[in-house]
């Protein structure tokens, strides 16, 4: 962030809470015309801080309520044996998010499904196929307490 002034860092904060503002109101809301604003976002874009655009869609509208973090541990930790697991989760679209951990497991994924069953179903049908995988354990959310996709800009 040492190349972001204060009106980029507020141009990212509003993008961050509205990716869809009229260049106008952009420019309105962090001070500047909207030409020099037009080229700063231009400027953000290019070099890298705003990845990409996307609509947040509500899951329990459309029938995907159910949030479900799987702890996994991996046979090995073989090249191959990371690899055919990164490959598989990266084609499973219930899996919303992979990290690589330390402690006591491998990898956390973020799941969503609908409910239980599709849960068993997606255990059942889908992971445990994965040959790298050891075992697997599961928490289910109970209640989304704070969900955000902001990443804190420090204003």
């Amino acid at each position: 962030m040492k190349d972001l002034d204060a009106i980029d860092l507020k141009i990212l904060k509003v993008l961050q809470e509205d990716a869809r503002v009229p260049l106008v109101q952009l420019a309105e809301r962090v001070s500047l015309s909207p030409t020099p604003c037009g080229r700063r976002l231009n400027r953000l874009e290019k070099e890298g801080y705003i990845d990409r655009y996307v609509a947040l869609l509500n899951g329990a509208a459309l029938g995907i309520a159910m949030s479900v973090f799987v702890f996994v541990r991996l046979k090995s930790q073989t090249t191959a044996a990371v690899q055919t697991f990164e490959r598989a989760i990266k084609l499973i679209p219930e899996i919303m998010a992979c990290y690589l951990v330390t402690g006591d497991h491998d990898y956390v994924l973020h799941v969503r499904l609908g409910d239980v069953r599709d849960f068993k179903d997606f255990v059942r049908d889908r992971l445990i196929g994965i040959d790298s995988i050891q075992s697997t354990e599961s928490s289910v959310v109970l209640e989304e307490v704070k969900s955000t996709t902001a990443l804190p800009l420090g204003i």
